[in-house]
């Protein structure tokens, strides 16, 4: 089987997690898996295959490439991009209940007394963020009091921040806009949640950490991966089914990182179609996504390690603190500095130290 990614996602931590669950599933079931970023493969000798798994961002390159496996008699299957306007009625669609997600963040920021809510790094390229967007001017939103991601997250933050003290409460589109503008509102000698709360979407470790005070959206992207497999091999057996369609429920944790049950009615969407803009390659989201990919593997020692490290603390410190050997604090940092060879150990330490507050 064959999976088809956008260039400027595939190096994303929710790209990574969507192929981890299609990969993890497929090798279960057998199936060799095929990655690719053009469409060269459709005109390969032996190529036959009538569904494609595609992954990407930008409404307008999933369009392309949707109507394009269309042309050549393959059908998409495709995850991360809304379809509520049922435009693609010929593609499969495996993304999540944004709609329900985004209007309970909403009302969890209402129930702790907030009566102002910026929105915060939509992406207008990408579907889902528009999703977002809409459930939150339904709910209660501005339009005046949207900032959404344009040149980069840092005039993005810029933006917003101008105008911060008309606010008391933030809903980001993204988890790694929220962990970038958390930053900048430390650095300003703002509290979280006390001077503001901030809710955002997402899975990243950085945002998981119970120290950011940031309610989240829990988003299930491996889950939507394996999903993917599933539905794949139902379509291959019964061509009878022209396209499936799944939402996956996002779990909401609050500011405690606590699951919670939060209960709200629903809309209907709209939609608006807009120009693209880069920010997978913005410096910030780069810095945040490299972090992310340093922190995926540790545990909670190796997260405690990493503290003492910044804190100047001495390998025999540490070791005395935590009832370790030092041999296994160096073992550990070994491994965490092996996931960034083309940064020294200083600079390592340096980007870690902006984040892990």
């Amino acid at each position: 089987m064959h999976i088809l990614v956008e260039g400027a996602f595939i190096n994303s931590h929710w790209c990574s997690h969507y192929i981890k669950g299609i990969t993890a599933q497929a090798k279960r079931k057998n199936l060799p898996v095929e990655i690719h970023t053009d469409t060269e493969f459709l005109h390969a000798e032996g190529f036959d295959d009538t569904h494609v798994i595609l992954i990407g961002s930008s409404l307008t390159w999933a369009s392309k490439k949707m109507c394009l496996l269309y042309e050549n008699g393959v059908r998409p299957i495709v995850l991360s991009i809304a379809n509520y306007q049922k435009q693609f009625p010929f593609a499969s669609f495996i993304t999540m209940d944004y709609d329900d997600a985004a209007m309970k963040l909403m009302k969890y920021l209402r129930d702790k007394g907030c009566k102002r809510t910026a929105f915060f790094a939509g992406n207008m390229k990408s579907s889902t963020d528009l999703q977002k967007l809409n459930k939150y001017l339904q709910n209660g939103g501005s339009e005046e009091d949207v900032f959404a991601y344009k040149d980069s997250l840092s005039e993005t933050c810029n933006r917003l921040l101008a105008r911060i003290k008309d606010f008391d409460s933030i809903l980001c589109a993204n988890d790694v806009s929220s962990v970038v503008l958390l930053r900048r509102l430390m650095d300003l000698g703002y509290s979280i949640p006390k001077d503001f709360h901030m809710a955002t979407f997402g899975d990243t470790t950085l945002s998981n950490l119970e120290i950011h005070n940031i309610a989240v959206a829990r988003v299930k992207s491996f889950d939507a991966g394996r999903l993917s497999i599933s539905a794949y091999r139902m379509l291959k057996s019964d061509p009878e089914i022209s396209s499936l369609s799944f939402l996956l429920h996002c779990d909401i944790f609050d500011c405690n990182c606590e699951l919670t049950d939060i209960h709200v009615g629903h809309t209907a969407p709209a939609f608006d179609n807009t120009p693209s803009t880069n920010f997978f390659r913005d410096p910030d989201v780069e810095k945040v996504l490299l972090v992310e990919k340093l922190l995926a593997g540790c545990d909670k020692l190796d997260i405690r390690i990493l503290r003492e490290v910044l804190n100047k603390e001495s390998y025999s410190k540490i070791a005395a603190k935590l009832f370790i050997a030092e041999n296994t604090i160096s073992y550990r940092i070994k491994k965490i500095l092996a996931l960034a060879p083309d940064k020294s150990k200083e600079e390592v330490f340096a980007l870690l130290a902006q984040f892990l507050f």
